[in-house]
Parts: C-alpha cells; structure tokens; sequence
C-alpha cells in the first residue's frame, strides 16, 4: 500500500518495518505496531517481550478474524492509521479514532518496494540493480541475494554475500585511507 502521511520522512528514526530486527532498542520502551496482515502478529508478540508496553493495530480484510487477545499483555488497538509525526512526547500515530504516541511505530506489510526502504536506491521491478562487487548506485550501500533478483537459490545468496562483505569491508579501509 501507500506509505502514510509522515512514514517516509521519519523512517529509522521512529519509524521501522521489522519489529523483531529492531526489538532490542525498544527494550524498556513503548511501540506501536500496525500489522497489515494476520501474520505480524508473531512480531508483536515478540516486541513484547523486550518492550514495556506494546500496541497493536490490526488492518486486516474484514473476513480475516481479529484476535481475542494476544500474548505479553498487548493491546489491541482498532482504527485505521491517518499518518505518524515526530512529536516532543514521542512518535505519534494518528488514528481516525484517536492517536497513540510512543516510543516507535512499526508498519508490518507484506512487503515492501526496495526503493521505499532507502531513498534513491536504484531498482528494476522488485529487485535492487547492483554490480559484480554488490554495490549499488547509492556509494556504501550493497545488496546481495533474492532482493537482487533470480535464481532465487540460497547458495547464490551465499555467494553474494561473501562478495558484499569483502566490497564492503574495502570500501570501509578504502575511506579510512583518505
């Protein structure tokens, strides 16, 4: 879907789109998560289990059951997200019934384009254009395995990534000697 109103601007300072990747730095903390399908529950869940307090706001089909209640004391939050601001009390969440500020707001999708997760990435399709060294139009940024497009094979992805660790480990000795 659309990004919301606020998503883009405060991505990676606020706003996350994998709350297991992140959860260590809400450890104490409070999260919003807006979960797009059934799926992301699990995620929440697992927020839960380092963060103090974790909202949940499920935007599923209507024919996709909402849960009774989820585990580590979430709560669960109905209304449809209007767009997320940096606030001096936190993240704020606007909802069409209300709002949440937090700590951080965690948009679950089922996927998401490479181009909306860094800005000015060059990308063809669903896939990030890189070169035989994995480095990518943007000077620091490399990319390795299915995201930069077929075969889709694990020892592909492996290979790629031996190669984006030693361009990457170069480019940062390359910059340490200028």
């Amino acid at each position: 879907g659309k990004p919301l109103p606020g998503e883009e601007e405060l991505l990676g300072r606020g706003v996350s789109y994998c709350a297991t990747c992140d959860a260590a730095l809400y450890r104490g903390k409070s999260a919003v998560v807006i979960g797009y399908g059934k799926g992301e529950e699990a995620e929440a869940e697992f927020l839960a289990e380092l963060a103090d307090k974790v909202y949940y706001v499920p935007v599923y089909k209507k024919d996709d059951a909402l849960p009774e209640e989820l585990r580590n004391g979430i709560e669960i939050v109905k209304g449809v997200p209007q767009g997320v601001e940096r606030t001096e009390a936190g993240v704020r969440l606007a909802l069409d019934g209300g709002e949440l500020v937090t700590d951080g707001v965690f948009i679950l999708r089922e996927a998401v384009a490479p181009g909306q997760l860094v800005p000015g990435l060059a990308t063809e399709g669903p896939h990030i254009i890189v070169n035989r060294k994995m480095e990518t139009n943007l000077p620091g940024c490399f990319a390795c395995g299915d995201i930069t497009g077929t075969p889709y094979q694990y020892i592909k992805s492996a290979g790629e990534g031996n190669v984006a660790a030693l361009s990457t480990a170069a480019y940062i000795d390359e910059k340490k000697n200028q």
